[in-house]
C-alpha cells in the first residue's frame, strides 16, 4: 500500500495550521489590559488595533500612524460594503497608556461613521 499521498495530505495540513495560528497570534500583542468583569469573550472584530503603553498604535504586527489608520478603516469599509454598521473595531489598549489615544481614535472613527468599537478587557479570575 502506497502512503506517500496521505503523507503529503498530514504535512500540508500541518503546515496550513501552523500558518493560521501566527496570522492569528499576530493580533494579540501581549499588553496588560485593564482588569474589568467583561460579559462576554471577544467576539470576531473586523479590525483589531493594540495600542501599548507609550501610546504606539499596532495592526496586524505593523506599527502604523493615524494617517495610515485611516487608510486602513476606509478599506475595510470597502471590503463591507461602505456600511459602517457592518465594519466592527477591537481596541486592545495597554492600561498603563494615556486615555489621549483612545479618544483621538474615537475622533477618527467618526470621520467614518464608525459606531461599533469594542474595548478589550482581562477578566479576573
Amino acid at each position: 500500500m502506497n502512503i506517500t499521498p496521505m503523507i503529503d495530505v498530514v504535512f500540508l495540513l500541518l503546515i496550513f495550521f501552523v500558518t493560521v495560528t501566527q496570522v492569528s497570534q499576530a493580533n494579540r500583542e501581549q499588553l496588560q489590559l485593564p482588569k474589568q468583569a467583561g460579559e462576554k469573550d471577544q467576539d470576531r472584530s473586523t479590525l483589531t488595533i493594540n495600542i501599548d503603553r507609550p501610546g504606539r498604535m499596532t495592526v496586524g504586527g505593523v506599527a502604523v500612524d493615524r494617517a495610515d489608520l485611516a487608510t486602513i478603516v476606509a478599506a475595510e469599509l470597502e471590503k463591507v460594503g461602505g456600511d459602517p454598521r457592518q465594519l466592527k473595531i477591537l481596541v486592545r489598549m495597554d492600561q498603563g497608556a494615556q486615555s489621549r489615544a483612545i479618544n483621538q481614535l474615537v475622533e477618527q472613527f467618526e470621520q467614518f461613521d464608525v459606531k461599533l468599537v469594542e474595548l478589550a478587557v482581562e477578566t479576573p479570575q
